[in-house]
């Protein structure tokens, strides 16, 4: 597993006061802590790369081209309406 520093300079003292508390409630170091709630906040979140914005293999085919049903017929539309143009 590769390992990260992460350092942070703009902590507020008194997030780091409450953090070092539930540490020590925890039996746990403060970096321990923080990796903790790192952990559980990013527990379900998933990762999203470019590659999985893409649709699945096979997609369309089992979703749009995969009606079975009647074929699908549109009805005639009415002419569109004439409008007051926008000011």
């Amino acid at each position: 597993m590769n390992m990260t520093q992460v350092i942070l300079k703009k902590l507020n003292p008194i997030v780091i006061e409450k953090l070092k508390h539930l540490a020590q409630s925890h039996q746990r170091t403060l970096e321990e802590e923080i990796t903790s709630i790192l952990e559980d906040v990013t527990e379900n979140t998933p990762i999203i790369t470019s590659k999985s914005r893409d649709w699945s293999p096979g997609f369309f085919e089992q979703t749009c081209a995969g009606w079975q049903g009647e074929l699908l017929v549109r009805e005639p539309q009415p002419e569109a309406q004439e409008r007051e143009p926008l000011l």
